[in-house]
């Protein structure tokens, strides 16, 4: 805790995830625009055409799950406890949530 983050801004880190190149999933253009009933005045996002890029998210999860460095990945839930006895959040397996959810499956 208390670790200084490696990102600037948020922008910084969309440049770090961008250059990961561990998955050869094509990227997909939608174009996407309102075509509902419009008042008189429409405001502009109505009028507008938007672009939504994005990966086939099932093909990019597989082929991550294929490449060694994921491997690492915890799949069960843990809590982990300091010192004074306060839990310690590191990652999505060691929240409150999922601990609670693994209780309730398993009763």
């Amino acid at each position: 805790m208390g670790e200084e983050v490696p990102w600037h801004n948020a922008d910084d880190l969309y440049v770090t995830i961008n250059s990961i190149q561990s998955s050869d999933a094509p990227w997909r253009c939608f174009k996407l625009s309102y075509d509902g009933p419009k008042p008189p005045t429409p405001p502009c996002w109505m009028e507008e055409t938007y672009e939504l890029n994005a990966r086939d998210a099932l093909l990019v999860l597989e082929q991550q799950l294929l490449t060694p460095d994921f491997w690492h990945i915890t799949n069960v839930s843990y809590q982990e406890l300091d010192a004074h006895g306060n839990h310690i959040f590191s990652d999505l397996m060691s929240g409150d949530w999922v601990h609670q959810q693994a209780v309730r499956h398993c009763s």
